[in-house]
């Protein structure tokens, strides 16, 4: 469908269901969507409420600041190369 948003046309289509990954490109958060040439096509996140699933194969890690400043989402640690501190 074809829809006008703030001052430009647009083709809309319907997002669910849809797998893609979530990539800082340029210090700009886009969710990309790869075809099956090997083509992507980046989307840039305007939704503010969107749900997202992190799949089980994904290795990824919640980091939990005991400082209480900060809690992020990063790469597992065996992906950064992080060893568990001892102790």
């Amino acid at each position: 469908m074809r829809v006008s948003k703030g001052g430009k046309t647009y083709q809309a289509l319907p997002a669910s269901g849809v797998s893609g990954i979530l990539i800082n490109v340029l210090g700009r958060l886009v969710f990309r969507v790869t075809d099956q040439e090997g083509g992507f096509r980046d989307y840039t996140i305007l939704h503010d409420d969107l749900s997202v699933t992190i799949e089980g194969d994904s290795l990824a890690s919640f980091y939990i600041d005991e400082s209480g400043d900060e809690d992020i989402l990063d790469h597992s640690p065996n992906v950064l190369g992080i060893t568990p501190e001892k102790g």
